[in-house]
């Protein structure tokens, strides 16, 4: 099993409420009822700070400084459950950068007591659709998060 690097420094942050359209509920073997995020609710959360990452920096997934991305891998480590009524902090950093591809690195805890929920790693590779070929990261989007 993989285990996502946690980075030091931190580009963005959002605060993300726990709804109960975020929770899955199920009885499961020895009849507990458990109710908490899922994978399956995990992954919309991820893509709605994904989305406010690019709208803090005013891009959108369909322009990243003047480039379109495909997402071709992403990962989760989870540490603890979460559950309705509870606060995220989600923490996202850029990592990794190649010359056509990069990482996002989200990292989530609760709040207040930062018990860390999960880590969840996206790979971002920049392209162009219209020609149908990867492009080298823009020089904006390089420059704002050069390491």
């Amino acid at each position: 099993m993989s285990q996502i690097s946690v980075p030091s420094h931190f580009d963005y942050r959002m605060e993300v409420h726990v709804q109960n359209a975020d929770i899955r509920s199920a009885t499961v073997v020895g009849g507990i009822f458990v109710s908490h995020v899922t994978y399956a609710s995990l992954i919309p959360m991820v893509d709605k700070v994904f989305d406010g990452f690019l709208e803090h920096f005013s891009w959108s997934k369909s322009n990243i400084a003047g480039a379109n991305i495909i997402v071709p891998k992403l990962e989760v480590d989870y540490r603890s459950e979460a559950r309705e009524g509870e606060r995220l902090d989600w923490q996202v950093a850029v990592t990794n950068l190649g010359r056509k591809s990069c990482d996002l690195i989200f990292f989530v805890t609760k709040i207040p007591e930062r018990e860390e929920v999960a880590t969840v790693k996206i790979s971002l590779v920049f392209y162009d659709y219209k020609a149908r070929k990867t492009l080298e990261i823009p020089k904006e989007f390089r420059e704002r998060f050069s390491e």
